[in-house]
C-alpha cells in the first residue's frame, strides 16, 4: 500500500522531526499537539545532546549518528536553536571517585570512543562557578548543547515550510483501527483519516497505544529544573554532570572498581529522590541546573519542594560561585523511558509507527525522525532497528520504580 497521508501525534522532538522529514518527501503530513509545540519533555530539559555514557549498541550508534546530523541541522533548519559543540564533563572531588572515573575513561577509550581525562585546573577553567577543590573529570568532546524548545519549533517551522499542517491545541483521543490496519485518529475536532499514524507522544503515548490494544512499556520519570537569571559574566562552557550521576549509568556500574558508596549522598535516600546533578548555560547567559528525579503515579509536570531542595542542595555544595545568583523560574518535565533504556521504533500494527520511550531524546530524536521516515516509505533504515523492536522483552515500568541507564 502506498502511504501518502500521515497523522503524527505529539509535538515534541520526535513528532516534529518525523513531520519535517516526511513533509520533505512530499507526503501529506498533519501533526496534532494537544497543547503547544515543545510542551512536554522536549520543552523542559536542559539541552544535553549527551553521548558521554551511551551504551554500546543502538544507543551509542544512534547518538553518534544524531550528533553528526546536528552539524547539518544547525545550518539547514529555519530557526537558530543555539547549537554549541561544547563537550561535556563528569567531574569528581575525591580520590576514590577519581579512580573510578579514570577507569571509565580508559574503558571507553579502548572501544575507540571519544573520551579524555582532564585535571581540576582545566575543569575550573571550563566551569567558573565550580568548587575550587575539584580534582578532575571525564571529558567527551562529542557532547553538545542545544536549546531544545527552539530545536522543536525549528523542526515544526521547517515542516510547515515543506507543506505540513501543524495543529496545536488539538488533542488526539484515540487511534482508529479497522480490521488489521490503523486508518486514522479520533481528535477533539473529529475523525481524521490517514494512511499511517506516527505515535511520538512521549510519556503520553502509553495511554493512546491502549486504544488499539497495545501495551506500551514506556514509563515517565519526572526531572525538576531551575534556571537562573542571565549571568553572562559567569561562564559554564561544557555540559556539566556531577559525580552523583554515575550510578545511573551501566558503563560506570559495570566497572570492576565500582562502588556506589562514593557516589551517593544521604539526602537522596532520605527523600527517596535521586539527584542527577547537572548544569548547562544557554546563549543568553542563564544557567539551567538540577535535576531531582522521581517517578510519580501519574504524569505530573509540577516541581515539588522536596525535589527542588535536594537538587539545589547539591548545586550549592558544588558550585559556590552561584550561591548569590537569583533564580528566575523552576519547572518539571516528564522523561519517557523503557526498562532497557532503548526507545521503541517499530510498526507493530500495519499503519501504526511508534517512536516512543526516548530517555536520550535530544541525541536520538532527530535520527528517529529519519528512521521512521524510512519505515513509512518502505526503505531500509540507516541503523539496524532490531534492538528497538516493539515485541522485545520489556518490563512494564511500575510506579515509584527507578530506571537505570
Amino acid at each position: 500500500m502506498s502511504i501518502e497521508k500521515i497523522a503524527i501525534v505529539g509535538g515534541g522532538i520526535v513528532g516534529t522531526a518525523c513531520a519535517y522529514y516526511l513533509a520533505r518527501e512530499g507526503k501529506q503530513v498533519t501533526l496534532f499537539e494537544e497543547t503547544v509545540i515543545a510542551h512536554g519533555a522536549s520543552g523542559r530539559n536542559p539541552g544535553f545532546v549527551w553521548l558521554h555514557t551511551r551504551n554500546p549498541g543502538f544507543g551509542r550508534e544512534v547518538s553518534l549518528a544524531g550528533r553528526e546530523l546536528y552539524d547539518t541541522l544547525k545550518d539547514e533548519l529555519p530557526l537558530d536553536f543555539e547549537f554549541r559543540a561544547s563537550g561535556g564533563i563528569i567531574f569528581y572531588t575525591t580520590e576514590e571517585q577519581g579512580e573510578i572515573v579514570r577507569e571509565f575513561v580508559s574503558t571507553v577509550q579502548a572501544d575507540g570512543y571519544p573520551m579524555e581525562h582532564i585535571d581540576g585546573a582545566e575543569v575550573r577553567r571550563m566551569v567558573q562557578p565550580i568548587r575550587q577543590d575539584v580534582l578532575g573529570a571525564s571529558y567527551c568532546p562529542a557532547d553538545a548543547c542545544i536549546n531544545t524548545p527552539l530545536l522543536v519549533r525549528s523542526f515544526a517551522e521547517g515542516a510547515r515550510q515543506a507543506g505540513a499542517d501543524i495543529r496545536e491545541g488539538v488533542a488526539v483521543h484515540s487511534i482508529i483501527q479497522e480490521g488489521d490496519r490503523v486508518v486514522g485518529v479520533e481528535t477533539a475536532e473529529g475523525r481524521f483519516e490517514a494512511d499511517a499514524v506516527v505515535l511520538g507522544a512521549g510519556a503520553w503515548a502509553r495511554k493512546l497505544a491502549d486504544t488499539v490494544g497495545i501495551q506500551l512499556g514506556v514509563g515517565g520519570e519526572r526531572l525538576q529544573v531551575a534556571a537562573t537569571v542571565p549571568v553572562p559574566e559567569i561562564k559554564v562552557e561544557p555540559l556539566v554532570y556531577g559525580p552523583l550521576v554515575t550510578k545511573q549509568y551501566r558503563l560506570f556500574r559495570d566497572l570492576p572498581s565500582w562502588n556506589a558508596d562514593h557516589f551517593t549522598e544521604p539526602y537522596e535516600d532520605e527523600a527517596n529522590i535521586e539527584v542527577l546533578e547537572l548544569m548547562s548555560q544557554r546563549k543568553n547567559g542563564e544557567i539551567l541546573m538540577g535535576c531531582a528525579m522521581d517517578y510519580p503515579d501519574e504524569i505530573d509536570l509540577r516541581p515539588t519542594v522536596e525535589g527542588l531542595a535536594r537538587s539545589l542542595q547539591s548545586i550549592v555544595q558544588d558550585f559556590p560561585g552561584l550561591r548569590g545568583v537569583a533564580v528566575d523560574r523552576v519547572w518539571a518535565g516528564v522523561l519517557p523511558f523503557t526498562s532497557d533504556t532503548a526507545p521503541i521504533i517499530d510498526e507493530p500494527i500495519p499503519g501504526l509507527f511508534l517512536g516512543s520511550g526516548h530517555v536520550y531524546g535530544n541525541a536520538a530524536g532527530p535520527m528517529t525522525g529519519k528512521l521512521i521516515t524510512s519505515l513509512v516509505l518502505g526503505r531500509e533504515p540507516e541503523i539496524d532497528l532490531e534492538e528497538v523492536r516493539f515485541d522485545r522483552a520489556l518490563e512494564m515500568p511500575g510506579s515509584g520504580v527507578a530506571v537505570r541507564w
